[in-house]
């Protein structure tokens, strides 16, 4: 078996950019997100702010993706 590790970096406008989908309830984490109760969800979207570092202007989101590939 070969697993291979990419690296991308987005760049989106904004955080409120970035974070709108998951206020809306996208996907697994949206779903998560928004069942937290009030004081949570605030505490958790101030927290990734400061992790992503945002400045009030453009912020770069790194994904990391592993691919894997073998035979039976």
């Amino acid at each position: 078996m070969e697993i291979t590790t990419e690296t991308r970096i987005f760049t989106l406008p904004s955080f409120d950019a970035y974070f709108e989908p998951f206020e809306q309830g996208g996907g697994s984490p949206g779903q998560a997100f928004i069942s937290l109760p009030e004081a949570a969800r605030h505490a958790v979207r101030e927290q990734l702010r400061r992790d992503l570092g945002d400045a009030g202007g453009l912020i770069e989101v790194e994904v990391e993706y592993r691919f894997a590939s073998g035979r039976r």
